[in-house]
């Protein structure tokens, strides 16, 4: 079964449909509702039932077809005249079942089988307080998988790195309860010295850890010559601050052109280049799938289901 995504640029298209994948708590909610922050100037009220989560006003507004059970839709309004809204669709992570196996036995989320693929681009949220992909090498090689399935499919696939401000806070706060050396120089727990340097030095090691996994070489050795390469930091992989709150939405308006970074203006920078890059649609893939996405319904075999 081969997936042929509906290419945002279509006349007929009325939205870019963006499938947003990542656990739960790995702030998927936060960064959309930060990203209609940023666009409209007001964070919305956040509301979810405990049993079962209702559809987004200003989706339901679009008068667009419904969607699975348990799936929020946010709309983020265009920037510009004539261009296409955002329909950002957050998955229900709580499934498991009848999902679409890759080789060895692993699992893509439930929102990947066949009858859900109607999406322009993809939405991998990383949560950074978790352990980081360099060291965790299983983790990293699943991610490549989908990234290299996702990619060679025609899809734009496009990494937001949460937490970070967070992470980098509390290691601040325990450099200054244990010492200035308590770290020891070890990437993703040194805070560096700015707030810059420490984000640079993530996404850089991000990037090599995903590089580094064989599907992900094998995509790039299958590639013309001045492919970009994938994820490339800027492009296809951003640091996404966000806001969890109104209030905290409110509070760094006071934050605007602060010399230390994260401030106001380079979480909206951030956010609109995350949203500018969801609609770049990557060039037509060389070579020929090493194999194609299937639906699990009959598969009994072993296997996990890929996290974020």
């Amino acid at each position: 079964m081969e997936i042929s995504p509906v290419k945002a640029q279509d006349p007929k298209n009325e939205e870019l449909s963006v499938l947003m994948l990542g656990h739960k708590g790995s702030g998927c909610t936060s960064l959309a509702y930060s990203m209609l922050a940023a666009r409209t100037g007001s964070y919305p009220k956040r509301f979810e039932k405990k049993a079962g989560r209702e559809p987004d006003v200003l989706f339901t507004s679009l008068g667009t077809n419904p969607f699975m059970a348990g799936d929020v839709r946010h709309v983020i309004p265009p920037r510009n005249s004539g261009e296409l809204p955002i329909v950002l669709t957050e998955v229900d992570s709580s499934g498991t079942a009848s999902q679409v196996r890759l080789p060895g036995g692993r699992r893509l989320p439930v929102a990947l089988r066949s009858h859900s693929l109607t999406h322009d681009s993809v939405l991998l949220v990383l949560d950074t307080s978790e352990r980081p992909l360099w060291e965790d090498v299983t983790r990293a090689e699943e991610l490549g998988q989908l990234c290299a399935t996702l990619r060679q499919q025609r899809y734009t696939v496009v990494f937001a790195l949460t937490k970070l401000y967070k992470v980098r806070e509390d290691l601040l706060k325990d450099m200054r309860m244990r010492g200035v050396d308590c770290h020891g120089g070890v990437p993703g727990r040194d805070p560096r010295r700015s707030y810059e340097e420490f984000v640079s030095r993530y996404i850089e090691k991000t990037i090599v850890a995903l590089q580094a996994t064989p599907p992900l070489k094998k995509w790039h050795s299958m590639q013309e010559p001045g492919t970009p390469s994938f994820p490339k930091a800027g492009s296809t992989i951003f640091d996404t601050p966000t806001w969890t709150c109104r209030r905290e939405y409110e509070d760094w308006q006071e934050r605007r052109g602060t010399p230390e970074l994260p401030n106001l203006r380079y979480v909206e920078a951030q956010l609109d280049k995350l949203s500018t890059a969801l609609f770049v649609q990557p060039p037509m893939p060389a070579g020929i799938p090493w194999y194609q996405l299937t639906d699990d319904d009959n598969y009994q075999g072993p296997g996990r289901e890929i996290t974020f």
